[in-house]
């Protein structure tokens, strides 16, 4: 065996995995945890295959530590032995500036978030293994996760007792995989790009059984005896083979809902007597024995696979190698591996079931793929509600916010610095030179005091800071840490009103939040923004002034174009377009500029015999408010793509389907032809037909993924919904 460091660059590439030692942009954060571990057999003894270990989501939360050369060094190790290359998964450099860097998410303000998972990244895998996921998963990711399964790939679901909040965030594993919290409160319908996470009350509703026909429950249950029902290997499609009782050092069970989908591998037999564990918040073991529900399981969803666990302690090893984030001490982990109990045997077995591919889809009790057995009362009255009341585990520690990656400590995961980093003191009377574009700023060497001109265009961690944006290309941004006495009058959550004002800030090049960023912001003042229409053409001649508004039509041709006021179309003015920004921005030859808001500078004069600009310098669109070309599959066209594609179709509104939870898309010149919409809960209200009779004929365009919903062809994972008409 040998642990391979050689291949990170080839990872990286393949992955979008950062490194700081590929990128001199990333070289303060991270220092001393860049190398990205992978684990590889010999070229002999290698089987082909790659099994990934996420940890982008919490897997190394609190004591948790499921990394390849840390507290899962034995389960890597061992199937690297069954010649399985293992890799370690953090997310996706999408800034290209050598790490991955965590942010809060859960608001849209902040679209920088790297620690995510997308198929793109993933697809190269045969196994995915998802331990103690303690985020919960944004709509797209779920989508990636389904993708990955519709490749016939395979995903390992370990999982803990309920209330296992690592991080103190008021999410664990087992609320995370079904796709809801336990509590029905308000504040777990997250919207926006996480949907409705609150409890659904119902056990066949949820993203973990909707798509394998199977949910953790909420218990929490002890028995380190073993659990002993192991069901028989012709049941289990081989798995249990050589398999001996697990212990379950607090843990949960799972219950079955579609006995097509998921099976049970291990049960509580009648002779076992598991107890409740001591800190349940309920009655921690509901029913006992096999009504218990099993607590390891796996499912068959269409092409691919996916097994479940209920504890991680029968599997993980007593070698951590990360500090806790929250008070820096060493964590301690169990040595369940090497322990009398261990699911050693389990794990690879189920490892080496997942990543071979078979074609049939379920479990039907065709060639010996015995179906499941459904779980008696699959979601127990004391599931329903959550006796935390939304709350987390326990009291975070002072300083301490899971959300903000500043304030995890030194060496462990996610955090800032190692070993012995120095903080840079900030000037206390910086001197700033003109002002420089956030492009300028970007390029400045860490501690480089300046002024910076800038548009705001979000917060960043809550009121704590802001995101400045390059005024001529907005998509260029840099964050700010705003001091105590500039939130109120600069941080777009305490003042919406901030927002697209341009702004001089004042204070030193640093990282924030991992990071590019401003600190010790000395001062910050409103710069002179961009002229409307209606001011421009109260302009002088001769003045060179800069205006924005909306590009109405071409002019002349190719030579110029009309611009319209943001607030007011019937002010007007001509803009003569110079030999050089004709192929860019002429109308004429880019329609899809119409409508778009740009910002020019130049002289203000006579075009056309209108007023008009002339001697433009520049001409910068504003946003991403181009619209898209259109490139709707029609729904003939989407039913012959296979289920796990990508799409965006468009057609007719016929019908409802299935109440308020779908509708019926078909081709306008053939009502014959048509596809079955799932819509997600925040569609239903303006979307769904039978809330919107009105709909009906409508025109929609829609963006999710091709997979059948009530056995016919559909579309699910629905991100977008366009009326066209």
């Amino acid at each position: 065996m040998t642990y391979n460091y050689s291949k990170i660059s080839a990872l990286v590439i393949s992955l979008g995995l950062g490194l700081a030692s590929l990128s001199s942009h990333g070289a303060e954060p991270y220092q001393w945890n860049n190398t990205i571990p992978e684990k590889a057999p010999t070229a002999s003894q290698s089987n082909g295959k790659t099994v990934l270990f996420d940890v982008s989501h919490g897997g190394v939360e609190g004591n948790a530590d499921w990394v390849i050369d840390g507290a899962f060094s034995d389960f890597a190790d061992a199937l690297v032995t069954q010649g399985y290359t293992v890799q370690e998964y953090r997310g996706v450099d999408l800034n290209n500036d050598g790490t991955i860097h965590f942010f809060d998410d859960r608001t849209p303000s902040n679209e920088q978030n790297e620690a995510i998972i997308t198929y793109n990244a993933i697809q190269h895998a045969d196994v995915l293994v998802l331990a103690e996921t303690n985020r919960p998963f944004t709509q797209a990711e779920q989508l990636a996760l389904e993708q990955f399964i519709a490749a016939g790939k395979g995903i390992f679901f370990i999982a803990d007792h309920y209330d296992a909040d690592r991080n103190l965030n008021t999410w664990d594993a087992t609320e995370v995989f079904n796709g809801y919290n336990r509590s029905d409160l308000a504040k777990y319908d997250l919207g926006g790009e996480y949907g409705d996470w609150r409890n659904p009350k119902m056990a066949n509703a949820g993203w973990l059984v909707e798509n394998f026909g199977i949910r953790f429950r909420f218990n929490g249950v002890d028995y380190k005896q073993g659990v002993s029902g192991v069901v028989t290997p012709n049941k289990t499609e081989g798995i249990t083979q050589n398999v001996q009782p697990i212990l379950m050092a607090a843990g949960a069970t799972l219950a079955i809902v579609n006995e097509q989908k998921a099976k049970g591998l291990v049960y509580f037999s009648e002779t076992d007597t598991p107890v409740k564990w001591k800190h349940a918040k309920d009655q921690g073991l509901y029913f006992g024995g096999a009504n218990e529900g099993p607590y390891a399981a796996i499912a068959k969803s269409g092409a691919g696979k996916a097994a479940f666990i209920g504890d991680s302690s029968p599997i993980e090893d007593a070698t951590p190698k990360y500090k806790r984030q929250d008070s820096g001490q060493t964590k301690k982990t169990y040595p369940g591996w090497t322990d009398s109990g261990n699911a050693a045997v389990l794990a690879v077995n189920i490892v080496n079931w997942l990543a071979t591919p078979e074609s049939y889809h379920y479990f039907d009790n065709q060639n010996g793929h015995v179906t499941g057995i459904p779980t008696p009362e699959p979601m127990a009255t004391q599931e329903m509600s959550d006796p935390n009341n939304g709350n987390p585990w326990g009291s975070p520690a002072s300083g301490f916010d899971a959300w903000n990656s500043d304030t995890y400590k030194d060496n462990s995961f996610n955090s800032p610095y190692g070993d012995g980093h120095t903080t840079p003191e900030p000037d206390p009377t910086p001197t700033p030179n003109d002002s420089i574009s956030v492009t300028q700023a970007l390029a400045a060497a860490q501690g480089t005091q300046f002024s910076v001109l800038g548009t705001v265009t979000a917060s960043v961690n809550g009121i704590y800071g802001l995101v400045l944006s390059d005024v001529n290309t907005p998509e260029t941004a840099i964050y700010v840490k705003l001091e105590s006495s500039q939130r109120a009058d600069f941080n777009p959550e305490l003042n919406p009103e901030i927002l697209t004002k341009n702004i001089i800030v004042t204070g030193t090049r640093n990282s924030y939040m991992g990071a590019a960023g401003i600190r010790y912001v000395t001062d910050i003042q409103l710069a002179p923004t961009a002229l409307s229409i209606e001011q421009a053409l109260a302009s002088a001649q001769g003045e060179e002034i800069e205006l924005i508004g909306k590009v109405k039509s071409a002019l002349n041709g190719i030579y110029a174009l009309v611009l319209e006021d943001l607030t007011n179309p019937s002010f007007v003015i001509n803009v003569k377009l110079e030999s050089g920004q004709r192929n860019q921005f002429s109308p004429q030859l880019n329609p899809e500029l119409l409508g778009a808001q740009i910002i020019v500078k130049g002289v203000r004069d006579q075009y056309m015999s209108q007023a008009g600009i002339r001697q433009v310098s520049t001409i910068n669109v504003v946003g991403n408010n181009i619209p898209e070309p259109n490139n709707d599959l029609s729904v003939a066209e989407a039913l012959n793509m296979a289920n796990g594609t990508l799409v965006t179709l468009a057609g007719e509104i016929k019908a409802a389907i299935n109440g308020q939870y779908a509708l019926e898309l078909m081709d306008p010149s053939n009502s014959a032809t048509s596809i079955y919409i799932k819509l997600e809960s925040s569609q239903r209200a303006n979307f769904s037909p039978q809330n919107n009779p009105s709909l009906i004929g409508k025109k929609l365009r829609v963006e999710g993924m091709i997979n059948d919903y009530m056995n016919h062809a559909g579309v699910k994972n629905v991100t977008k919904l366009t009326l066209l008409n």
